[in-house]
């Protein structure tokens, strides 16, 4: 049996053949119903999804705390390589934060860090103590993120499946 980690939770990954192309998530179990589409091309759409989901709901509580004034709105940019760097998990460009697909595997926290670096950076472009005050006043926690973020793998998704076998 496979694995995928959504946010930071494992969930299994059961596949079906279908009449039509799906997938369900029952609690813990991620379920891919086939019938055209690949596998992978399904759980793509799907985390993808909810990934820019999970991105705009925490964008929405960042604004909805008012501790920073934006001009405009963010969109997001869901994508599988961004610059052709292995390590770069997110960029802001212009009004748009473009995000690795593999993020859908970080918990909440990181994905909030990651949030406030972004808009962090309409300030500054670079790391200077002013955008530093910017990411603590969006996310005064985000050193614990931060590193977090830092210890996780960049590899996260592929889709990210892990096979389990059962002990007998």
């Amino acid at each position: 049996m496979k694995q995928l980690t959504i946010f930071g939770q494992q969930h299994l990954l059961q596949e079906k053949k279908s009449d039509k192309d799906a997938i369900e998530r029952r609690s813990n179990t991620i379920i891919v119903n086939k019938y055209q589409k690949t596998t992978k091309t399904l759980l793509r759409e799907f985390l993808a999804q909810l990934l820019c989901d999970k991105l705009l709901e925490i964008y929405d509580s960042i604004k909805a705390e008012g501790k920073v004034e934006l001009f405009g709105d963010f969109d997001f940019e869901i994508t599988e390589n961004i610059d052709g760097k292995k390590s770069r998990i997110a960029k802001l460009k212009g009004n748009k934060v473009i995000i690795k697909l593999n993020a859908v595997a970080l918990p909440e926290s990181a994905l909030k860090y990651i949030v406030a670096h972004e808009i962090g950076h309409t300030t500054s472009k670079r790391h200077t103590s002013k955008f530093w005050k910017t990411v603590g006043l969006i996310y005064p926690d985000y050193k614990k993120a931060q590193k977090l973020l830092n210890s996780s793998p960049l590899n996260l998704i592929q889709p990210q499946t892990r096979t389990i076998t059962s002990e007998t």
